[in-house]
This record gives C-alpha cells, sequence and structure tokens, in this order.
C-alpha cells in the first residue's frame, strides 16, 4: 500500500493522546499481573519498545523497576514520554531514547527482559519488519532472558465477525488492516494465537504462556475504552 504505515507514530497529536493515556490510564491491571510474574526481581535490566507516551514505562517506574531504558522509533513520542516522566517527577528512574526494534543498537545477549506493549509489534510496517524485530529482541535477550508483548487476535477480539468476512488488502497478507483513530490512521496487523506461536518458535524462542487479557484479570473502564481485547505473549530465550 502507498500510505506510510510510520506517520502515525510521527504525528504531534497521536503523541498527545498516548501522553494523556500514560496518566488517565496507565498500567492495565493485567499487564501488571503478568509483567510483576514475568519480571519479580525489580533490578532486572529492561528494555521496553515502542513506548508511546510512557504509559508501561511510568508504570514500572512507579512500580519499583529501577534498572528501565524506555524506548520508541519516533523522536515525538519519546520526546513526550520525557515530558511525561519529568511531570510525574521520575525523571531520572529510566533512560528515555530512540530505538528501532528491528535494528537495535545493544549487545547480543544483554537484557533480562524485553516488553512491547499493547500491540505496538503488530503496529511495524510489514510481516518482514515483524521477523526482524523478533531476531532483535531474541539476539539482545540473555539466556533465560522473557519478551512480554500484547497482539489483536482477530479469532478471539471484538472484530471476529468483521475478519470472517473480510479478504486479505492488495500486497498485504490476511489481519494487515488501518484502523481510524483521534489522530491519523494506524495501520496494524491481527494475529491469530496459532500465526504468533509458529512466528515466535520459528525465532527461537520458547513459549510460556498467552492468555487473552480478559483471563488474567477484570479491567476498568478507562483500560476498556483505551484498548478492546488483546492477547498476550510471554516467551523466552532457552
Amino acid at each position: 500500500m502507498a500510505e506510510d504505515r510510520q506517520a502515525h507514530w510521527l504525528n504531534p497529536q497521536t503523541a498527545l493522546n498516548y501522553a494523556r493515556a500514560a496518566v488517565q490510564v496507565g498500567l492495565w491491571a493485567s499487564e501488571k499481573i503478568l509483567i510483576n510474574q514475568t519480571f519479580p526481581d525489580r533490578t532486572a535490566k529492561i528494555l521496553e519498545l515502542g513506548c508511546g507516551g510512557g504509559r508501561v514505562g511510568l508504570g514500572l517506574a512507579k512500580d519499583g523497576y529501577t534498572n528501565l531504558t524506555i524506548t520508541d522509533f519516533s523522536p515525538v513520542m519519546v520526546d513526550i514520554t520525557q515530558g511525561v516522566f519529568a511531570e510525574a517527577g521520575v525523571a531520572q528512574s529510566a533512560t528515555i531514547e530512540v530505538a528501532n526494534a528491528c535494528r537495535l543498537a545493544y549487545p547480543d545477549k544483554s537484557w533480562d527482559g524485553v516488553v512491547f506493549a499493547f500491540n505496538g509489534l503488530m503496529c511495524l510496517r510489514c510481516h518482514a519488519d515483524r521477523l526482524e524485530a523478533l531476531a532483535e529482541i531474541y539476539r539482545i535477550l540473555k539466556p533465560g532472558g522473557k519478551f512480554l508483548f500484547t497482539a489483536n487476535d482477530r479469532e478471539k477480539g471484538e472484530h471476529v465477525d468483521l475478519w470472517k468476512n473480510v479478504s486479505a488488502l492488495p500486497g498485504c497478507q490476511k489481519g494487515d488492516r488501518w484502523h481510524e483513530t483521534d489522530s491519523t490512521p494506524v495501520f496494524m496487523h491481527s494475529s491469530t494465537e496459532s500465526e504468533t506461536r509458529q512466528e515466535l518458535l520459528n525465532a527461537g524462542f520458547k513459549i510460556i504462556q498467552s492468555p487473552l487479557r480478559s483471563e488474567v484479570a477484570l479491567e476498568n473502564s478507562n483500560v476498556k475504552n483505551f484498548a478492546g481485547e488483546t492477547r498476550f505473549y510471554i516467551a523466552e530465550r532457552p
């Protein structure tokens, strides 16, 4: 497709929307439960990819995690996240910097954990980018390091009926779709559990669990309005 699949994340209005979410929505109950289970050591070296406006990173900082690096490929998102952390009085609690998930400038086997929240992996430009990101995440994780992320599920999410009747867009794979937002349209891939589990296995990961958000916790109305049903994946580099 001719549309720029990265433009949404470079838009200042998008960044402001995500900054509001950092303050008004915060960590989902399900995110907090699974992050605490996956990374019980608050000193673990954790990298967040696709931070948006800093919602998850801010929640982790407030929850006592002390070795955080918060990143996004978009300088606009990084700037807004730095502002969010400063406003919250935790500016010194994390490194906040630009990083491209497909080409990470970090050494091999250097991280205890990686988080890619709110379907961020599925917002990369194409299937090839997603596979590159999985390879990079695997590369930088230490053996035993964990990778936690979410992906919209086209068999279990709120758009199940839509996906039953939608053909693949020209030049795209099944599940690729443009979604309307308050700022600009955003590209997202909606996968099936079997598809994403296979991509993880192909990248070398061991899969620990993949529950739907609703199977983990009952979320409040702010979270439900911010994000529909999604599926968590927790994987490990053996």
